[in-house]
């Protein structure tokens, strides 16, 4: 894709800033909003949504790739084509047509990473919530690992059909992961107590209130 003077790896900083950039709209403007429509948008329904949003980011990706291959000079092999001028000639499309991707892919984050990490933290017992955030590092982990174990397809033209297989893959774990957690959303007051409770029973409010009598 053609960069201009822009340096190629600067363009991987469009997650981050679009991060920075849309965490405070959805804290500030989203939940609000949402709650004083009074439409329940409880953790387990942040994260389907984010299942959602990273579907349709790598389906943007599926027709981004698409329109790159229909582009000249080399078309569904850039850069290493005869007209190509030895790799120096990218097709004829501009790098920054692929920033609603990384958008898109920081708005599932803040939905369903940032979620994540504060519901497991919340939810889990006092004296096991280092291990439940271990826990959630291992999935991290698995994560990465497949990631790798998809390297070989990466390539063109074949990462065309690497961003689809994603593309499916997440639109139905949406509903999967939707039919199965939803009814934690309806208990998740009850569930945040969990988190308060002292390996004797008792919880912190309790200790606390005890400790101060005395």
């Amino acid at each position: 894709m053609q960069l201009g003077a822009v340096p190629n790896d600067s363009i991987q900083a469009l997650n981050p800033i679009a991060c920075v950039l849309l965490g405070p709209i959805i804290q500030e403007f989203l939940y609000p909003g949402l709650q004083k429509r009074e439409i329940a948008f409880g953790p387990i329904a942040r994260m389907t949504w984010s299942f959602v949003t990273m579907s349709s980011a790598m389906a943007f990706a599926v027709g981004l790739q698409k329109l790159i291959y229909t582009r000249g000079p080399c078309y569904e092999s850039p850069l290493t084509c005869a007209d190509s001028d030895g790799g120096r000639r990218p097709n004829n499309i501009s790098v920054w047509v692929q920033t609603p991707v990384y958008f898109l892919l920081a708005f599932a984050e803040i939905l369903g990473f940032t979620t994540l990490s504060e519901y497991s933290y919340s939810k889990a017992p006092k004296d096991m919530r280092s291990l439940v955030q271990a826990l959630r590092q291992v999935t991290a982990g698995i994560g990465s690992a497949l990631g790798m174990a998809l390297s070989p397809v990466a390539v063109d033209p074949k990462v065309i059909y690497m961003y689809t297989g994603l593309s499916a893959t997440m639109i139905i774990v949406a509903p999967t992961f939707w039919a199965a957690f939803r009814r934690y959303d309806k208990i998740d007051d009850e569930l945040n107590d969990i988190g308060l409770m002292q390996p004797d029973g008792r919880d912190e409010m309790e200790e606390t209130t005890s400790n101060a009598c005395l």
